[in-house]
């Protein structure tokens, strides 16, 4: 009987020791995760400051060729509907 105690206590450690190494390792996982996605977002955010830079250019007038150039004109024309509209809501406050 006591032979069966002392082996059912080592399995309830091992269980626990299993367990508590589990917990360790989605830990460890979910802090790595999160580097991953600030990385993400570092990514994100330098995408965005280099489409600004080149945005910025061709509003400079600099010529931007290829699809870049077709994005930029992409952007201008909604900036313009965007100005449309504006001017639109104005005039229908004004009356």
């Amino acid at each position: 009987m006591q032979d069966f105690f002392n082996k059912a206590g080592k399995a309830a450690k091992n269980t626990a020791s299993k367990a508590a190494d589990k917990a360790g390792d989605l830990v460890e996982i979910g802090k790595l995760k999160t580097k991953i996605n600030s990385a993400k977002s570092e990514i994100s955010a330098t995408e965005k400051k280099i489409g600004k830079y080149y945005f910025d250019q061709y509003m400079e007038g600099v010529a931007v060729d290829g699809a870049v150039g077709a994005m930029c004109e992409d952007i201008k024309a909604q900036m313009d509907l965007i100005t449309e509209l504006e001017e639109k809501i104005a005039e229908v406050k004004e009356d």
